[in-house]
């Protein structure tokens, strides 16, 4: 009986962080709260759309907070473990299949294969969230126990970059522009954190690389950007589409900048104050996908500035223990884990913020722990747990250190 109570046990390990804890599940209550409300936009079409709405995001929660909480108590242990390597490579495989999977069998939605369906109307799993939290914990662990050791360069970065470019060329294939951003900035900025790659020249080589996505999407975004990816596109691309709705969403209010437009009256509408609660118009029709991609513009319609501080606060202290515990760190291992969970989180709200505002093209990402959808909040839920295990851990040894 005690085995199994402690099994069930839903208490974090001891020394964990309370801050990012508190913010986690203020986080992800205020999210399922706008994702239920954004559901009655539904009703017409689907009477039963508010109580499967809430079923729905009542099993996401405990999944994921049971996840949480059992991979914070035992992730010390596994990360410990010199086989735990071996037992990733496996896991790396599964997540492939499931992306080989989604790209051979999937239907389309939206021009993109991203999803599996589940039976019985329990909705979808998007295997690339899952490849870049696996993404994050890999490249952690492999530096943790390979490392810091008399080892090749490409026997280093030889795994973690062969997963990558495994999952990049399937998210391509479906293709997801969104997810193959977030993931290439988790890899380079990820290979920027240890110490010993300065010599390396794997620094260097990364730092330019970000440079030049970021002077790329900057280009890109001008009149000349656009009108030079016209001529490599073609006029009728769709991914060419959303540089120029992000440059003029009302040139094509009825067309491609239909989405955009309508966040944009969404926000507007709900100015400092917001209309109230469960008031938004724009989630009655107007606005495709409000629970998912577009769940902050109905937030900030209804709950006005107040609405966007929760979860800009809430995101705030999140990083900030992430970057102070990282710093704390005492291997690049673990601190490559803190900082990729961080980045992973930075580039899902500047993505998605960005996008809904017309200040960057649009990408479908959601926004983490607000955004209806499982995957997504059981993949950085469990990062949660992996950086509350090793912020135990951290604590623990600058005890023992103090001593």
């Amino acid at each position: 009986m005690k085995k199994l109570g402690k099994l069930f046990s839903l208490k974090m390990p001891p020394m964990y962080d309370r801050w990012i804890h508190a913010a986690v599940i203020i986080l992800i209550f205020f999210g399922s709260i706008m994702v239920v409300s954004t559901s009655v936009g539904m009703s017409a079409q689907s009477p039963n759309i508010v109580r499967n709405t809430i079923i729905k995001q009542v099993l996401f929660l405990i999944i994921s907070y049971f996840a949480m909480v059992k991979v914070a108590r035992v992730f010390q242990v596994w990360l410990r473990n010199k086989n735990f390597l071996q037992v990733l490579d496996v896991i790396g495989v599964l997540v492939a299949a499931l992306l080989v999977f989604v790209v051979l069998f999937s239907t389309p939605v939206n021009g993109a294969k991203s999803w599996i369906q589940l039976p019985g109307g329990l909705g979808t799993i998007q295997p690339s969230e899952f490849a870049k939290a696996f993404l994050i914990v890999y490249m952690g662990v492999n530096i943790y126990h390979i490392g810091p050791q008399r080892k090749t360069l490409m026997q280093i970065i030889f795994r973690p970059t062969f997963f990558f470019i495994v999952f990049a060329l399937l998210i391509i294939a479906q293709p997801d522009f969104g997810t193959i951003v977030v993931l290439t900035m988790i890899f380079l900025i990820c290979n920027i954190v240890p110490s010993h790659f300065k010599l390396s020249g794997i620094q260097t080589l990364c730092k330019i690389a970000l440079g030049c996505i970021v002077v790329g999407l900057a280009f890109s975004m001008t009149h000349f950007g656009i009108t030079v990816l016209e001529k490599l596109l073609g006029a009728d691309n769709y991914q060419l589409a959303r540089f120029i709705n992000a440059d003029n969403p009302f040139t094509q209010i009825f067309g491609t900048g239909y989405n955009l437009t309508y966040s944009l009256y969404a926000i507007a509408n709900g100015g400092i104050t917001g209309l109230g609660l469960g008031q938004s118009a724009q989630k009655y029709g107007y606005l495709p996908e409000a629970e998912t991609d577009f769940i902050l513009p109905v937030t900030i319609e209804e709950l006005g500035l107040f609405g966007l501080l929760v979860i800009v606060i809430g995101y705030g202290i999140i990083l900030y223990r992430l970057f102070y515990f990282a710093k704390r760190a005492a291997d690049d291992g673990t601190r490559m884990i803190l900082v990729g969970t961080a980045v992973y989180l930075s580039i899902h709200f500047i993505l998605n913020v960005g996008g809904v505002s017309a200040f960057l093209p649009l990408t479908g990402v959601p926004l983490l722990f607000i955004s209806s959808g499982g995957s997504s909040l059981l993949s950085i839920m469990v990062l949660m747990g992996v950086c509350q295990s090793i912020i135990s851990l951290i604590r623990r040894q600058r005890k023992r250190v103090l001593r």
